[in-house]
Parts: structure tokens; sequence; C-alpha cells
């Protein structure tokens, strides 16, 4: 066997002892893990599931219409099994294998199919507890990431082709950024914006014979994207539930929002904990950092292939837009924001390793350095996590609603589709106001957050007995303090009170007396 082959099984073989590692730890930890954000997930699949549709009237979205995203996958294993666990562990699986394969697509593309294993390892990594929590086990990330992903490819494939492929190339990314566009505005900032901007700044660099190319490709896409876009906002709003983006406006970043923006990357990174790991994490945060501007300097100051060049550019474009974003509007900030513009890192990361004026050895043990480092630090985010348990107060409260048969209940968002994917969906949990940057409870009981629930449970109530869980504190600031009786409690741990009624209306009558 050549000693290339035997290099390329090893790194697939590390590749796929990652993934089962990182597979057989979510597999143990996910239920300690899981918060009503990615239970919502799993409620709109099974609810799409059985519509037989990829878009629902009767579910509430948030703050985009999820088109091309999770949920198909978990509504196409709701169609195999009523298992959530099952479910959510065989889309993660399909999910992985899908960035890969899209990651290898786009390798290919660029002509760096030669770095693919050993940075794909980099890709499934647990760099961060933000990438682990919202690309590896959430995987809300990764269908972004993979739009990104095939854009790019796509973008290559086009400008490499002979005139006759080319237009078949252009119409595949047409339709990809008119899908991608009806979802709602995300892409358009995080992707098919920059490649506007990055093609429209290429104009000025006189020596690129294919400005012009590039800058067509880039017109035709983001139109698509603007077309899909204008049909989310003009025909898609008027039918299906979900919040737009009205309220964004003009409102310029303080000091201390400048400096999270900032600083959110060291984060995003790696930088956590404290002491020694906060040392060694610091510095394999440092290195990604140093290692990304490295890359894109690089592709400025040298000689390199236009889709290195491209790559560089959109790169830059990304974060001139996502500074521009928050610094100057009011949109609501999130370290985990910038988890779009980090991954860029590592095909980056691909690009300078195939091209980069070094002999082979040396590019060998600066890819061994990061991907050990990277590694490393990956292991100390999975110990991290492993200590930790988020659910156990509400497993109990599961598992006790089950023992005394209650399937129907009420709760603020963050207690109520968790408990549904905890009772392996036997609970079904009405979201009345309340709780974490939600509207306050009012005194009307029906009052139902219109936010990542079912449509129904705003004009249906539950039948038979109820259940109505607060948590300590919701139970001390609410409208119906005065009428919550000790007689009423079925159970209460150190964060719950859980309160019964024989049905709808008697709470309802109860709870709101003299209000």
């Amino acid at each position: 066997m050549k000693k290339k082959s035997k290099k390329e099984l090893l790194m697939a073989g590390g590749l796929a002892l990652e993934m089962l590692v990182v597979l057989l730890f979510l597999n143990a930890r996910i239920n300690a893990l899981l918060d009503s954000d990615m239970s919502s997930e799993m409620v709109l699949a099974q609810l799409l599931a059985k519509e037989n549709a990829a878009l629902s009237t009767h579910w509430y979205y948030s703050t985009e219409l999820r088109v091309l995203n999770t949920q198909l996958l978990y509504a196409f294993f709701f169609k195999l099994s009523n298992n959530w666990h099952w479910i959510r562990m065989a889309s993660i699986i399909c999910l992985w294998c899908i960035i890969i394969g899209i990651y290898y697509f786009w390798a290919c593309a660029e002509g760096c199919k030669k770095y693919f294993l050993i940075t794909a390892l980099l890709l499934l990594a647990p760099i961060s507890e933000d990438y682990f929590r919202f690309v590896l086990a959430g995987v809300y990330y990764i269908p972004h990431i993979a739009i990104a992903f095939a854009a790019l490819a796509m973008n290559e494939l086009y400008m490499k082709a002979q005139r006759g492929s080319r237009k078949l190339w252009l119409v595949v990314s047409v339709l990809l950024a008119f899908v991608a566009g009806l979802g709602g505005p995300r892409e358009i900032i995080a992707l098919y914006g920059p490649i506007g901007v990055a093609a429209a700044a290429e104009l000025l660099n006189k020596k690129n014979k294919t400005r012009w190319q590039q800058f067509i490709y880039a017109t035709f896409v983001g139109a698509a994207a603007l077309l899909g876009y204008a049909l989310n906002m003009l025909v898609l709003a008027r039918i299906y539930h979900f919040a737009t983006w009205g309220w964004l406006g003009f409102q310029l970043a303080d000091g201390s929002r400048m400096v999270e923006i900032f600083s959110s990357f060291l984060q995003l990174f790696g930088a956590r904990g404290t002491g020694t790991e906060y040392v060694f994490t610091c510095a394999v945060s440092v290195m990604w950092i140093v290692l990304t501007i490295g890359c894109i300097v690089y592709a400025y100051t040298h000689e390199v292939s236009d889709g290195y060049r491209r790559l560089a550019d959109f790169t830059v474009a990304v974060y001139l837009l996502y500074f521009l974003l928050y610094s100057v509007t009011n949109m609501l900030f999130s370290a985990r924001y910038g988890i779009l513009n980090t991954v860029l890192s590592i095909p980056l990361l691909a690009m300078a390793a195939n091209e980069v004026h070094l002999n082979e050895s040396k590019r060998q043990w600066l890819l061994a350095v990061v991907a050990t480092a990277t590694i490393a630090g990956g292991a100390l985010v999975l110990f991290r996590i492993a200590g930790e348990d988020q659910t156990t107060a509400q497993r109990d409260v599961t598992e006790k609603l089950l023992a005394e048969g209650y399937v129907n209940g009420y709760a603020t968002f963050w207690n109520a589709n968790v408990l549904t994917e905890l009772s392996d969906g036997k609970i079904e949990v009405w979201q009345w106001c309340g709780g974490q940057d939600l509207p306050e409870h009012s005194s009307d009981i029906d009052d139902m957050t219109q936010w990542l629930q079912l449509a129904s449970h705003v004009v249906e109530h539950p039948s038979g007995k109820v259940f109505a869980l607060f948590t300590r504190e919701e139970f001390e600031s609410n409208p119906w303090r005065k009428n919550l009786h000790p007689e009423d409690v079925i159970y209460e741990n150190e964060e719950y009170i859980v309160m019964s009624y024989p049905d709808h209306d008697t709470m309802k009558a109860t709870l709101e007396k003299g209000l």
C-alpha cells in the first residue's frame, strides 16, 4: 500500500473515530443538554410528518420560516419511528454526513481534495462550547453552513466550467439562492450579500480577468435570494406564522457592545474555563484567529489561485457585513451568531495548505499541530459539558407527571416543548406568556405565546386533567399568585412547583378568580 494511501486511511479512521466518540457522548448525554429551542424542532417535525408537508400553517415559527432546514430530516424519521431519542440521534448522524459530503463537494470544486480529510476532522471537532451546542448537538447551524459550502462550491464550478456547463451551474446556483431566500434574510446577510460585496470589490482588481464573470454570477444569485425573500415577505408571511424583521432599526453600538462583538470570537474559537484550562483554550483560540488572518493576508500578498482569492474576498466581506450589522443596528447579539463566520477558517486553512509555499513535511507538521491542539481543546469541551445537567429537575417533573397520568398541561416557553421531548412525545404542553426573554403573563390563562408552538394552542384547550408548571420565580411573580393554593400542588422540587386541576375550565375559574 502506498504511503499516501496509508495516510488517507489513517485520517479517515481518525474522522470516523471522532464522529463515533462525539456520537456516543451525545447518545449518553443528550437528554441532559436539551432545551425548548432544540425540542421545538422535534415538535414541529412531528407535525410536518403528520401533515405530510415541508411547511405548516398550524405552527408558530420564530424569526424565520424554516424552509431548507433540520425539520425535514426529523420529519422523515418520524415516519419511521415514534422514539424521539432515536429520531434525534439518527438525524444528527445524517446531518453530520450531509455537511461532510458538501464540504467534500467544495474541496473537489476548489481542487484541494488532498486536505479534505484533515480539515473535515476539524469541521466535526467540538472546537468550542458554542460550536458543540449549536452545530454538533443542536445541529441548528448545519443547514446554513451546508448551504454556504454548496454555494461556494457551485460558484467555483461556474467559474471554471466551459460555456455550456457554466449555464447549468448558474441555474442550479440561482435555484439554491432562491430557496435559501424563502427562509428569510439570514442567508442574504450571511452568504449572498458577502458574495455580492466581494465580487463588487474585486472589480477594482484590474489583474483579475474573470472579475466581470464573477460579478455577473453574484448579481444573478443575489437577485434570486432577494426574490425569494420578497416572496417570503409578500406571500409566505400571509400564509404562515413567523416574525418578520420589521423591528430592525438604526442604532450605533456603544463601546461595551463592540467589546462584546470582538471578544465573542475568542469564545467561538474555544477560549473558556479558568486557570490552566483557560490559558490553553485561549492559546488555541488565538492560534485560530492568527491562522485565519494569516490565510487571508497570504491570499492578497502572494500569487494564489483565483479560487483562493475569491474565498479570501468572501471571508473578509462576511466579517465586514457582520460587524456592520451589529455596530449600526439594534439587532440582538449573541456570540453564537458568529459561528457562520468562524467556520470559514476551516476551508481557508485547506486552501492555504494547498497553495502556501512550504515543503510538504512542513505543511503536514503545521496541520498536525493545529489538529492536535483543536482536538485537545475539544476534549476539554466534552469534559466540561459532561459535568453539566440542565434538565435534572425537568426530568423529575416529567417522571412524576407520567406516573400520575398527565398528558396535557401549561408552562412558559423554556419548560414547555422540552417536557414533550423528555416524555417521548407523551405530554403536550401549552405555552402561556411569561418566562425569560418573553412577554409577561397576562391575567388570562389562555394568553398563549405565538412562538414555536402549535397554532391550535391559541384557540383550543386541553381536555381532561391538566397541570400548570411554574419555576420558583414564576410562582411568586405572576398575576394569579393569590389564587395558587397549596392544596393544588402535586409536586415540587428545588426549581419547580407543579399545580393540578381537574380540567381547563376549573383551572381558568380558579386562577382568574377576582382578577
